[in-house]
């Protein structure tokens, strides 16, 4: 299904940018002049000069400035503010999208604009990439203590400096974001009982060889899956589609948030 909505900023009731006018503007940036920018967008040159004059007007900050023909000819350019109007038109298009995409794709959680981004956007080299809910949080004086309610519902805790989360503002029920490396995580058969490891149980998904290692994914439930990267020798025991825990520091967890 090819779904798509197209953006228009309005300035109270008044439209200010909409697609035509972008791609006006664009063109515009492109070319150094009014008449040819309009030509390439495919509009009038009235009806150009009219929304550029009305976008010059309606903000405090000029869009576009031109001067008159002359011995050099005419010109036009983006004020600063313009070339700043097409980067947040187009990052909020790419988010809109991400959003019309989510509404189709039923495996993402649709509770937070960082759920949606993470899930489309967010490229990172940490191979865990979960999204939770704080729970708890518990000052221990450099380090805070978070409890963390994942997608299928298992608590993980995790081990923050008190500035990281002074720094991101973090608080109670806020979705963050969760990132850690495969190699960080031990499968296994048995929990867990150690201080400060996070044991989340689930069942083993597949398992990739690697040389003399392996990949393991571990599916935790709310279609979530964590990845484990250990030697081939101590997964003899595992076995595909059997319960098993991930093992994972709680210090050795990432936190992102988006406030």
């Amino acid at each position: 299904m090819d779904l798509h909505a197209l953006l228009t900023l309005s300035l109270g009731d008044k439209p200010f940018a909409n697609p035509r006018r972008i791609a006006l503007l664009r063109q515009v940036a492109n070319t150094g002049s009014i008449s040819q920018g309009a030509k390439l967008a495919g509009i009038s040159y009235k009806a150009a000069w009219d929304a550029i004059n009305e976008m010059n007007t309606t903000m405090p900050e000029a869009v576009v400035t031109s001067e008159k023909g002359g011995k050099g000819g005419g010109g036009a350019k983006l004020t600063e503010f313009g070339e700043r109007l097409l980067k947040v038109y187009s990052i909020t298009s790419q988010v809109q999208d991400m959003a019309l995409t989510a509404l189709l794709d039923d495996s993402v959680d649709m509770h937070s604009l960082l759920d949606v981004m993470a899930h489309f956007s967010l490229k990172t080299s940490a191979r865990n990439q979960l999204t939770g809910r704080i729970h708890s949080i518990e000052p221990l004086g450099l380090n805070d203590s978070l409890k963390v309610t994942l997608a299928g519902g298992q608590l993980i805790q995790i081990s923050v400096t008190h500035a990281s989360y002074e720094r991101l503002q973090l608080a109670l029920n806020q979705s963050i974001l969760l990132l850690f490396k495969a190699p960080a995580v031990i499968a296994s058969r048995d929990a867990c009982e150690r201080t400060g490891q996070n044991c989340v149980s689930g069942h083993l998904l597949s398992v990739t060889e690697l040389a003399y290692k392996a990949e393991l994914a571990i599916d935790i439930g709310g279609k979530d899956v964590i990845y484990s990267v250990m030697p081939l020798a101590d997964i003899q025991t595992l076995v595909l589609g059997q319960p098993c825990f991930a093992c994972f520091d709680a210090t050795q967890v990432i936190v992102a948030s988006m406030n």
